[in-house]
């Protein structure tokens, strides 16, 4: 979402309130002008206006010890106030720098709060556009140190859909508050929503080029006389990159547990536990530290003698587990295997790292429940995205942007897409970016601006014209 590009003046707010205290039978005083800021509560604190978009880690959830905080600093940060609080009112000027007067008026306000681990959590906003939920939520650090611009929502539900995105919209600096939009993909049977997170992560740090120092003349003498070990399939927790393993029937080579030591320069969350050579491929073993290692990650590359990093064929698998507090955790281990057999001079390789690491994790349970009713305006067509006809899409169109259903669309790279919205007046909605692949075969174009669903004319979806009419 993007910043609105209109300067909003104090009548342009005063209209945009009223609108909202329109929408909840609150009648206000006929003679009241936009000089009449006694009604409205007060402004708690103004927002910088900045945005920064994450993608959702999809990877699979697993528990380990996180970072506990006692909530022990007041509640300082608030959204609403006064007459405002009691009946949901969304504090406009905290959001009017990210997100447009139009778009509010298609959100229903919620004012559900939820707060724990010295975080608070509340949803301002939501809309649905039929198929896809669309959530507001501010997330407060009331202690001042655990969140900051590049907070993760790692594990969250919500109900309804069978895709979903978390993304942080916005960040006021100064309050430690970040807006995270939540896309839920998928028909809701009910009206009503639970919002749920358990765990956040923040302090990322992400740096390319660490040094890896391994003894490569020992390594090649040792190539062909490697012991290993078949992996168990049920000890298998993950999977990655490519390769020529059939994971229901081959046998998973990996190496003996815990062999070396060998600390990473500049990482202290893991180590390499093993290296060495199976079957002519280089597996490089590394234990991650049972606590915060479970949620950085990286990878390891090679580079020639001049520092050109080198495209040779790799996959990763995670295994193991071990026992704590009397409960099983998987996934102690990460295995990543390269295949260098088209490699002429080995002992030219550089072997170098790149990995992100995270300084903050909290998990707590912040969840709050509501009503939300449905926004049902809504006109679908179908469009051809390729010259051969293998990637045929479903089209639908609502007030909240362009959904995008087919079996071929994982094969489609959402950067290749491209959408422009003609209304009838002969203005266009353009949009060469905002586009997410919730699911293998979908994918959802978020408006930066609500979309006046009757007055399309038609789309052009890659160029391609799309017709689209009510259902």
């Amino acid at each position: 979402m993007r910043k609105s590009e209109k300067e909003f003046t104090e009548q342009n707010l005063f209209n945009i309130k009223k609108l909202f205290y329109d929408k909840l039978a609150m009648n206000e005083p006929p003679t009241l002008t936009s000089s009449d800021t006694s009604f409205y509560p007060p402004v708690l604190y103004p927002s910088d206006p900045s945005a920064q978009t994450k993608k959702s880690m999809n990877r699979g959830r697993k528990y380990r010890k996180a970072i506990y905080i006692p909530v022990t600093a007041a509640l300082s940060l608030c959204l609403v106030t006064g007459a405002a609080a009691s009946v949901g009112i969304i504090d406009l000027p905290s959001i009017l720098h990210f997100l447009g007067a139009d778009r509010i008026g298609i959100l229903q306000p919620v004012h559900q709060v939820s707060e724990d681990q010295g975080i608070r959590m509340e949803v301002i906003g939501a809309v649905r556009d039929g198929d896809t939920t669309e959530i507001y939520v501010s997330l407060s650090d009331l202690t001042g140190q655990l969140i900051d611009e590049t907070l993760d929502v790692y594990d969250y539900r919500v109900t309804g859909g069978n895709a979903n995105n978390a993304q942080i919209i916005h960040y006021d600096e100064a309050n430690k508050t970040a807006i995270v939009r939540f896309l839920i993909q998928g028909k809701v049977s009910k009206n009503r929503i639970t919002v749920q997170i358990n765990t956040l992560m923040s302090g990322t740090s992400r740096q390319d080029g660490y040094n890896v120092q391994v003894d490569w003349e020992k390594l090649l003498q040792e190539k062909q006389i490697n012991s290993y070990d078949i992996l168990d399939r049920d000890r298998i927790s993950g999977w990655g990159g490519e390769t020529d393993i059939q994971m229901e029937t081959d046998p998973i080579p990996v190496l003996h547990q815990d062999v070396t030591n060998v600390p990473v320069s500049g990482i202290d969350w893991m180590h390499i536990s093993n290296i060495g050579f199976v079957e002519g491929k280089l597996h490089i073993q590394i234990n991650p530290d049972n606590e915060i290692g479970e949620y950085n990650h990286g990878y390891f590359y090679f580079t020639d003698e001049q520092g050109q990093k080198l495209d040779i064929p790799e996959y990763s698998v995670s295994y193991g587990h071990y026992m704590k507090d009397g409960v099983g955790y998987g996934g102690d281990y990460e295995e990543f295997v390269y295949d260098l057999s088209a490699v002429d001079d080995l002992d030219k390789l550089r072997l170098q790292g790149s990995f992100t690491s995270i300084s903050e994790v909290v998990q707590g349970k912040w969840k709050t429940t509501f009503n939300l009713s449905q926004n049902a305006l809504s006109k679908t067509g179908n469009v051809q995205l390729d010259e051969n006809g293998d990637s045929q899409a479903n089209v639908t169109l609502s007030a909240v942007g362009v959904t995008l259903t087919g079996e071929a669309l994982s094969k489609i790279p959402v950067e290749d897409l491209s959408i422009e919205v003609h209304l009838k007046d002969g203005t266009k909605l353009s949009g060469a970016s905002g586009f997410l692949q919730l699911d293998q075969d979908l994918i959802k174009w978020i408006s930066p601006t609500t979309i006046p669903v009757n007055d399309v004319s038609y789309l052009l979806l890659n160029g391609e014209k799309v017709i689209v009419q009510d259902r």
